[in-house]
């Protein structure tokens, strides 16, 4: 793989379709994020965003069960990333189903468990992307992290170190 110079770490690994490979998924995210510089608010983002994700492929990719893995793919650097998610579960557009603003009227005590991931993965991440090409479902996400954001900023915002 070519490096492209806006993305100076790529990293690829698998994960199986398993909740206890949560854990692993958010680690990989950690290490990049101290490998560019990330602050601790990015990578808790990203790890929201990515952990939804993978959680709906786990509960409803493989209906038949069995093990089947998924691919992740990311491209980072300390102003950016992108993140590209693969398996070969039924295919499923998320981003379709998403009725989070029918959700949001309800009353608290009226709303269903669920439904809001997507919801809050488009407002993580700046640009999501999904297709069903090759008997894949393939999610890309991609994120700009704000520019010279100070350690006090970054607590203000939520992060902590």
């Amino acid at each position: 793989m070519l490096k492209d110079r806006q993305y100076p770490i790529d990293r690829e690994f698998k994960l199986f379709n398993r909740m206890e490979e949560l854990e692993r998924l958010n680690e990989r995210l950690e290490e990049i994020g101290s490998d560019v510089g990330w602050t601790a608010r990015a990578v808790l983002d990203l790890s929201l965003a990515c952990e939804e994700l993978v959680v709906n492929i786990v509960n409803y990719g493989f209906p038949s069960g069995g093990e089947h893995c998924i691919d992740v793919t990311i491209h980072a650097s300390p102003s950016s990333v992108e993140v590209k998610i693969e398996d070969g579960g039924i295919p499923f557009n998320p981003l379709l189903d998403s009725d989070a603003d029918a959700l949001l009227a309800l009353e608290l005590e009226d709303r269903p468990i669920g439904g809001l991931g997507i919801f809050f993965v488009k407002r993580l991440m700046d640009d999501i992307h999904y297709e069903y090409t090759g008997g894949l479902n393939r999610f890309r996400m991609r994120k700009q992290f704000r520019p010279n954001e100070s350690h006090d900023e970054q607590l203000q915002a939520g992060g902590n170190e």
